[in-house]
C-alpha cells in the first residue's frame, strides 16, 4: 500500500486539477493472456487484475467458484475504473502503486500455514475530486458490508474525524479483502490520519482512538513519536479491520523518516513480545546501517485489547523497491527472509510468476515492501507486498544506496 511519503501534508491532487505524471504505458499492457472479466475487455484495468487476482487465487487454494466471486468484487470495487483501457492514462493518481495502478495485491505467510492473500483497492480512484472520492469510497463498502451482512458500527465511529467535507489528500478511504477459502472475505479499511490537515493528524488519531477504546495505549505511541514529529516521524494511516475477524485490529502506521536500523528497532520497543533485534537485523539486510532516506521505513501499530496501555502488535514495513537495483535482487531478499523464520519461497515465485512473465532483472517494483509482522507470543509473520504494474514497468535503479538521491517516482510510499 503507497502512499506519499508525508501523506498528512501531500496536495489535494484531484481537487486542484494536477494533471497525473506523464509516462507511457508498459509494453505490453493488457494483452489477451491478462484474462477476462465479464465487466472489461482482456485490454481493461478491471480484466487485467482480475486476471492476475484469479491466479493468485488458484494458488492458494481458492476454488473456481469462490475465485469468480473474488473477482467479481474486485471489478466492483473498481467501479468505472475497471473499463479503462490500460493504454490510457491511469484514472486517477491512486498512490497504492507507483505507476498508480488502484490495486495492490500481497501473501502472508504464517509460520506453518498456507499463505494468505489479500488484495488492496481504491474503490474511489476514478473520482475526480477527494469529496467525490470519499463518498464513492464510502459507498462502496457500504455494499460489501451490507451484501456479507457485516456491521459498520467502529467504523461509523470515526468516519466523520477522517472523511470532512473538504479532506486533505492524497487519499480519503481505501479497502482491503483477505481472500479466504470458504466464508466471505475479511474487510479492513483504511483512513488517511492527515485527512484534516498534518498539523491536526495526531489529534485527530487520538480522538478516533479514545472513541474505540484504545486511548492509553495509543497515548504510549503518541509520546513516543511526540519529540519526533513531524521532522523524524508521521502518522500515515488509521485502519479499522471490520466484519467477522477472530481478534479484530484497530491499526496506526507511522513513517519513520531517515530512520537507521537502529531507530526502527527502538519503534517496535513499544509493543510487549515483540523482538527489537529482529527488526534491526531485516533493515541492515536491505538497507545496512545507513539511514533508509529514499524512502522511509514505516511501523504498524495494532490494537486489540480495549483498556490495554500498550499496543498488541508490531509490524515493520521495509520499502524493499527503493533500495535494490531489480526485483531480483528484491526476490533474494524476500526469500532470506522467508527462509530465516523457516518459510518455503515456493510459493512466492509461483506468485510472481502469475503476475508477470517478464524477467524480475527486468525492472523494479514488483516487490514493493516486505513486511515483518509481530504480536504477542505468536510466531513472526511475513508479508510481502505485490505490484500489478497494470500501467508500467519500472526500469532497474541506478543508485541503491539507502541514502543515494530518490528519482521522482519515488516520491511516493506505502501499506495492508
Amino acid at each position: 500500500m503507497n502512499a506519499c511519503t508525508e501523506p498528512c501534508a501531500g496536495p489535494n491532487e484531484r481537487s486542484t486539477g494536477t494533471p497525473l505524471p506523464a509516462f507511457s504505458p508498459r509494453p505490453g499492457a493488457g494483452s489477451p493472456e491478462t484474462g477476462t472479466s465479464e465487466r472489461s475487455g482482456p485490454d481493461r484495468l478491471g480484466a487485467f487484475t482480475a486476471g492476475q487476482l484469479g491466479r493468485l487465487c488458484d494458488l492458494v487454494g481458492i476454488d473456481a467458484q469462490r475465485r469468480t466471486a473474488h473477482q467479481r468484487v474486485l471489478s466492483d470495487l473498481l467501479g468505472p475504473a475497471a473499463d479503462r483501457p490500460l493504454a490510457d492514462l491511469p484514472p486517477s493518481p491512486s498512490f497504492i502503486s507507483d505507476d498508480h495502478t488502484p490495486v495492490e495485491f500481497s501473501l502472508t505467510f504464517p509460520a506453518g500455514g498456507a499463505p494468505v492473500l489479500r488484495v488492496l483497492v481504491d474503490p474511489g480512484c476514478a473520482a475526480r475530486t477527494l469529496p467525490d472520492n470519499a463518498r464513492t469510497a464510502w459507498a462502496a463498502v457500504g455494499r460489501l458490508a451490507a451484501q456479507w451482512g457485516f456491521r459498520l458500527d467502529e467504523l461509523t465511529r470515526v468516519n466523520d474525524l477522517f472523511l470532512p467535507p473538504v479532506p486533505h489528500g492524497p487519499l480519503t478511504l481505501w479497502s482491503a479483502l483477505e481472500l479466504r477459502p470458504s466464508g466471505p472475505p475479511g474487510l479492513k479499511v483504511y483512513l488517511n490520519a492527515g485527512s484534516r490537515g498534518a498539523e491536526r493528524s495526531m489529534e485527530i488519531v487520538g480522538e478516533a482512538m479514545t472513541r474505540l477504546g484504545h486511548g492509553r495505549a495509543y497515548e504510549c505511541v503518541r509520546s513516543y513519536l511526540h519529540p519526533r514529529f513531524p521532522e523524524r516521524a508521521s502518522l500515515m494511516f488509521f485502519a479499522l479491520d471490520v466484519g467477522p475477524w477472530a481478534e479484530p485490529r484497530v491499526k496506526v502506521y507511522v513513517a519513520h523518516h531517515h530512520a537507521t536500523a537502529t531507530d526502527a528497532a527502538d519503534a517496535a520497543r513499544l509493543v510487549p513480545g515483540a523482538s527489537p533485534e529482529r527488526v534491526a537485523e531485516l533493515c541492515r539486510r536491505v538497507g545496512g546501517d545507513e539511514p533508509f532516506s529514499q524512502l522511509p521505513l514505516i511501523s504498524c501499530y495494532s490494537f486489540t485489547d480495549a483498556g490495554a496501555d500498550r499496543p498488541t502488535g508490531h509490524s515493520l514495513h521495509v520499502p524493499v523497491r527503493a533500495y535494490v537495483r531489480d526485483d531480483r535482487a528484491a526476490r533474494d531478499h524476500a526469500v532470506w527472509l522467508l527462509q530465516h523464520y523457516g518459510i518455503h519461497n515456493a510459493p512466492l515465485d509461483r506468485a510472481l510468476a502469475a503476475l508477470t512473465a517478464r524477467r524480475l532483472s527486468a525492472g523494479v517494483g514488483l516487490i514493493p515492501y516486505l513486511s515483518l509482522v509481530q504480536a504477542g507470543r505468536q510466531a513472526p509473520r511475513i508479508t510481502i507486498y505485490l505490484s500489478p504494474e497494470a500501467y508500467r514497468v519500472f526500469p532497474p535503479r541506478e543508485d541503491t544506496g539507502p541514502s543515494g538521491p530518490a528519482d521522482g517516482r519515488r516520491a511516493v510510499d506505502r501499506i495492508s
